[in-house]
């Protein structure tokens, strides 16, 4: 005789063990542009940003003027004032598209431990992560890309590729340096700092010493917006890196698929819109419609049976202009974007 016909099957229980299976990360290049943006005294101008948003199927352009670098003061009085005219251009914006969607057979989840809603979740938060990392990548890379060529002095340190190169040994100081050299190419504004882990470990080291301490170096960083991302990599004898940009000198333009700015909805379910995605707070225009079809393979034997059935498509898009300040002659005209690197 047994009871093992009708011993108790495997107990299940829903648990958050895959919880660092997918995490979100730190986006400081993204959150550095979207806060600049929004300065009132920014390069983003309200007009600009309405134009983007519906500017799909067109090419957005803004006049600028260039530097000009021929004027001259005079020590005498002239009866006959000479011309002093401006050279325009008009500046093309380029945006890069993003897109990505999934799919969801709602009646699939009928004999599963996983519900409909923690699927959706997992796809949804996937994507968004992948987003935010994407967007953060293309923000360091248009950094350096429009790093300054000229520093007009560059203290004590070293410029190497047009970086500001400070030793192990200047890692206390080079943070606050920042602003006297960055004055010295006449920007004065708020400085936002984007660094990674190497710049945080200096700041937290400098932090220990505070009001109470000997040496008091909150002055170093107290003064700045500090960033943080994963994404700024350290080369081979590198210990930091990290990018100073001036208050109101970058800014995101975003723009939609015309459907979504129409918020078209058809007879058959077929949705497009317009949303915000949580956390990176970041407009991406929707996308939704339903089919049938079948999916009896999708997931092996638990779907066996599934040969008609509803599915559920979901995808978002969006149009991305990442801007930094125009310059008519780099190799002469100072940027408001200093790269500043610590070596091991």
């Amino acid at each position: 005789m047994s009871l093992i016909n009708t011993r108790i099957q495997n107990v299940r229980s829903s648990s958050n063990l895959d919880k660092n299976e997918l995490r979100p990360s730190r986006y400081g290049g993204l959150n550095l542009f979207m806060q600049q943006t929004a300065d009132p005294a920014g390069i983003i101008t309200p007009e600009l940003t309405e134009k983007a948003t519906a500017s799909i199927g067109n090419t957005l352009q803004t006049p600028v003027i260039d530097y000009d670098g021929g004027v001259t003061i005079g020590n005498t009085r002239s009866v006959t004032i000479a011309d002093s005219e401006n050279t325009s251009q008009m500046h093309t914006l380029t945006f890069a598209t993003y897109s990505w969607g999934f799919t969801i057979v709602p009646s699939n989840f009928m004999n599963n431990e996983v519900s409909i809603q923690r699927d959706f979740q997992r796809k949804f938060e996937k994507y968004l992560y992948k987003f935010g990392e994407t967007l953060d990548a293309a923000t360091i890379t248009a950094l350096s890309t429009a790093k300054t060529q000229v520093i007009a002095d560059a203290l004590n340190y070293s410029v190497v590729g047009n970086a500001i190169q400070g030793t192990f040994a200047q890692r206390e100081t080079i943070i606050g340096d920042i602003n006297p050299m960055m004055a010295a190419n006449d920007h004065f504004g708020m400085i936002h700092l984007l660094g990674n882990a190497g710049y945080e470990s200096v700041i937290r080291n400098l932090s220990e010493k505070d009001i109470y301490n000997a040496e008091n170096k909150t002055l170093q960083y107290s003064d700045k917006e500090l960033h943080f991302s994963t994404r700024i990599p350290n080369a081979a004898g590198e210990f930091a890196n990290a990018y100073a940009v001036q208050s109101g000198s970058v800014g995101i333009l975003t723009r939609f698929e015309r459907e979504s700015l129409l918020g078209t909805q058809m007879a058959d379910g077929t949705e497009w819109g317009i949303d915000t995605l949580p956390m990176l707070n970041f407009p991406v225009g929707t996308y939704f419609y339903e089919s049938k079809g079948d999916f009896s393979a999708q997931m092996g034997a638990a779907t066996a049976d599934n040969t008609r059935a509803r599915k559920e498509h979901y995808g978002f898009a969006v149009d991305v202009a990442i801007l930094t300040p125009y310059n008519s002659d780099p190799t002469t005209i100072a940027n408001p974007i200093v790269k500043a690197t610590i070596l091991s």
